[in-house]
């Protein structure tokens, strides 16, 4: 006489396992799509932030008056007042400086998906 044992898992049981597992997929992908967004354009009010304040420093221990177009020393801002040089926008964009005295001194160029001091 033979004995059937039920040692492993039947074709129904499998895939049931794998359609819970995409459906799992399906909810999570999404939302880290979506947090690595928000990461880039946290990192990128961070440089703006830091390049602003290496402006604000400029102006004061060079004496700059409001108004002064700051692109034209932007080497050596960056040279002499950021770690590291000219940071890069994780998202790809690029970052413009302003004027003196004009709030923000700094932007980015996608400003419309958030990158962007306030």
């Amino acid at each position: 006489m033979m004995n059937k044992s039920n040692a492993g898992f039947t074709l129904v049981e499998i895939m049931i396992a794998l359609a819970m597992i995409a459906i799992l997929l399906a909810i999570a992908f999404p939302n880290y799509i979506k947090s690595g967004r928000t990461v880039h354009k946290t990192m990128c009010i961070a440089n703006l932030k830091k390049i602003d304040s290496a402006i604000d420093q400029w102006v004061l221990e060079n004496r700059i008056s409001a108004g002064t177009a700051i692109a034209n020393y932007e080497e050596d801002i960056y040279r002499d007042y950021v770690r590291g040089g000219k940071p890069k926008c994780p998202s790809g964009g690029e970052y413009t400086l302003g004027v003196v005295g004009v709030t923000p001194q700094v932007t980015c160029s996608k400003e419309d998906a958030g990158h962007k001091l306030l």
